[in-house]
């Protein structure tokens, strides 16, 4: 009996003919030359957008054949052009699975895979068809660029900027979008002045690029060029009125400029009609204004819609389970049994600890106008050198990171922990973080809590800075911002606080086994008083005396022209106490937003000193 059952899938095949198929049954190359003027005139078709014609021609072709190369592509086209997104992705990646007469068409079919998924943001799931597509042809440029795209949206920032200039290089022209697609990945790497030459350039080439107006204006406010960048946010918004992109970038210089009603106005309507972006500046503005319960509308709006709107989740148990196999294996005993690697001369990391809202982007800003800092900000590779340490390090058990850290006790371990040692600082090295004059790198990636055991045998001495604030500030901190945080903790008050129970529960394992160079700094302390805290760090960093900045210098925390400028630097701001105990206000006005997270928090309010201060 022939099952006429349609797939689930959307496609409007057979079940059988689709996500069911038996493709080893599938005609062979022979049985599909038969039917190829038909899967031809099925081209034509759509060719001539006649598209019901073409789409019932192709989805009688593909019951034949499910297999059929210009068939399935006529309904992949036909599909995404609907928003059919999930049938469209299927029938893609049904594409990329078909033999190829040649490589160039089997790298079109991965390309036109990792542009759709880039299209929807998937830049992560992108990675795979778009590697493809460069292995294959590895003279296309657009293959290149699109690699790009993907590299830079997952962070792995430089290879997108070599992909990008072999892009350039093999359409032996300037291109507009590429090149302005490599402005934004050299202002990710704090390389403003190349960015905004860049940017010059490209909008020169393609002056409708709203994208890339928008970037090259973020790009001036990190120069703090913020007259220009209003002028170029403003005859945009002249041009395209409604970019939601344009009208956020220009809120947020208002925002900036202490122009709290304006930014409401320009984020007017409805909390539901508004995305999280655009929710977290409408709610500073309006606690800037003293209209908490506002403020705390929005953020909650915010927040709702990335679990709501784009499905992002928190779930504990990952962070939970990762941090109770670094507490098993980071054991005093265990390190004492295992080598460190060789002090050698030249630049001295420091390593900062701190939850996100904590500090540490102020600390950094401060730091690094002492002579001698530089600052790394999220470029340090810690976690990258976990992923890379299986190369150096025999792991025939396959035990994975940390367990293989073992093996080190085994033979001529330190001259392993010597070269992945090295490996940290060449590619800070090729990142352009380090310079002639650096002494000390400033390191306060986001995951160096996990880190804090390799550390140790990497750096045995390296200075460590733990940045405390008030566990309910930070959670407010984290609330009223839209940024990805780990795990996607940031998706709630409550997650929020159980990832911060979690982070600290692990710093507190570290401290208790290893011996570690460790000073905690208080954000209290350090926005009350930055010039004695300044001094102080720098005093414990540094067995040589060198000069600090003036304290209304510090105070003043201008900014100063540097090759690589950390991404925090767009909004940095004088030192202010106007975030000391920020939670007491809201509170006031909202008295029971904390009341979720007060078991959660209370015992870490207690162990850092803040009882006195709720």
């Amino acid at each position: 009996m022939l099952n006429t059952e349609i797939c689930t899938c959307g496609s409007g095949l057979r079940s059988v003919r689709c996500c069911n198929a038996d493709m080893a049954a599938a005609p062979d190359q022979g049985s599909l030359e038969l039917i190829n003027a038909k899967a031809a005139e099925a081209i034509g078709l759509f060719n001539e957008k006649k598209y019901r014609e073409a789409e019932a021609l192709a989805l009688k072709i593909l019951d034949l054949a499910p297999n059929q190369r210009m068939a399935l592509r006529v309904l992949f086209e036909i599909r995404k052009a609907e928003g059919k997104q999930q049938a469209a992705e299927i029938l893609a990646r049904r594409l990329t699975e078909l033999p190829a007469e040649n490589n160039a068409v089997a790298a079109a079919a991965h390309l036109q895979l990792a542009q759709m998924l880039v299209a929807q943001g998937r830049h992560l799931d992108a990675a795979t068809p778009a590697r493809a597509a460069v292995k294959l042809t590895p003279r296309d440029a657009n293959a290149h660029h699109v690699l790009g795209v993907v590299l830079t949206e997952t962070g792995q920032i430089r290879a997108g900027e070599v992909h990008y200039r072999k892009a350039v290089n093999l359409l032996e022209r300037d291109d507009g979008t590429v090149l302005a697609n490599l402005a934004w990945n050299l202002k990710q790497q704090g390389r403003l002045n190349e960015a905004a030459t860049t940017y010059e350039k490209a909008l020169r080439l393609r002056p409708d690029n709203a994208r890339g107006v928008g970037g090259f204006a973020q790009v001036e406010a990190g120069r703090q060029h913020v007259p220009q960048a209003i002028k170029l946010l403003d005859d945009a918004l002249a041009k395209w009125s409604q970019d939601r992109t344009l009208r956020l970038l220009r809120a947020l210089m208002d925002l900036r400029l202490g122009k709290f009603e304006d930014v409401i106005n320009r984020l007017s309507g409805g909390l539901e009609s508004l995305m999280p972006p655009e929710l977290a500046a409408r709610g500073q503005a309006a606690e800037r204004l003293g209209n908490i319960e506002d403020a705390v509308a929005a953020f909650a709006m915010g927040r709702q819609m990335q679990r709501e709107r784009y499905g992002q989740r928190y779930d504990p148990k990952e962070g939970v389970q990762k941090s109770e196999l670094y507490r098993a294996f980071f054991t005093a005993e265990r390190m004492q049994n295992l080598p460190r690697a060789p002090e050698t001369d030249g630049p001295k990391p420091v390593f900062l600890l701190g939850f996100p809202g904590s500090g540490t982007s102020l600390l950094e800003q401060l730091l690094s106008k002492v002579s001698g800092f530089t600052a790394a900000d999220q470029a340090g590779a810690m976690g990258e050198l976990t992923k890379r340490i299986g190369n150096l390090v025999s792991d025939e058990s396959q035990l994975g990171y940390p367990s293989l850290l073992e093996n080190l006790a085994l033979g001529d371990g330190a001259s392993q922990l010597a070269l992945l040692r090295d490996q940290y600082f060449v590619t800070l090295q090729s990142d352009g973080v380090i310079n002639p004059d650096t002494k000390f790198v400033i390191d306060r990636a986001a995951d160096n809590h996990w880190h804090l055991g390799l550390i140790k045998l990497l750096f045995p001495t390296a200075p460590i800075i733990h940045m405390l604030r008030h566990p309910l500030d930070v959670v407010l901190s984290n609330f009223a911002q839209d940024r990805k945080l780990e795990a996607n903790c940031g998706v709630s008050m409550p997650a929020l606080a159980r990832h911060y129970d979690v982070t600290m529960s692990l710093i507190k394992h570290f401290r208790g086994q290893l011996t570690l160079r460790y000073l905690p700094l208080r954000y209290e302390a350090l926005v009350a008083d930055p010039a004695g805290a300044l001094a102080s760090i720098v005093k414990f960093i540094s067995t040589e005396p060198l000069k600090l900045p003036s304290k209304i210098a510090i105070k003043a925390n201008a900014f100063q022209p540097i090759a690589r400028v950390p991404a925090h630097v767009v909004m940095q701001e004088p030192v202010h106490e106007r975030s000391l105990y920020r939670h007491r206000l809201f509170e006031a006005q909202v008295p029971q937003l904390f009341s979720d997270i007060r078991p959660v928090l209370t015992p870490w309010i207690e162990a850092l000193g803040y009882g006195d201060a709720q």
